[in-house]
This record gives structure tokens, sequence and C-alpha cells, in this order.
């Protein structure tokens, strides 16, 4: 799986923001712990929370499994 840099409307970098090459957007938020909040593509709020990169490659696998089933 394969990440990039996400950017905003004007081509700047967003800092801590990726997005795979299957179009889920993954972010870093720093609370007292880093956690990584997955969007599936196209939708506005994340579908998972996941504590490292293992963790986001996952649940990502485990989603796209699940919507391939239920097609």
């Amino acid at each position: 799986m394969k990440w990039q840099a996400k950017r905003n409307a004007d081509g700047q970098v967003i800092p801590r923001c990726w997005v795979t090459d299957s179009g889920y957007t993954v972010a870093e938020c720093r609370l007292p712990h880093s956690r990584f909040p997955i969007t599936r593509p196209g939708a506005a709020q994340p579908f998972a929370y996941a504590s490292d990169r293992d963790e986001v490659v996952r649940e990502i696998e485990k989603d796209m499994q699940a919507l391939a089933a239920s097609v």
C-alpha cells in the first residue's frame, strides 16, 4: 500500500496527513498518544482509529474486504 502527502485545494501539503493509493485518508493526531483516524474515500468522518501504521494498514484492508463482500 502506497501513501503520499495529502494536499489542500491550493496544492499545499497538509502536515501529518496522507492519502493511500486506494483513496483512504490517514491523519496523525497527537493527543496524549498518537492516533491515526482513517477516512474512507469520499467520506467526511473517520470510520476507524489506529495506534500505528501497521494497524492502519490492517483496518484499511479489512474495510476493503468488507466493502467488496457487500457488493
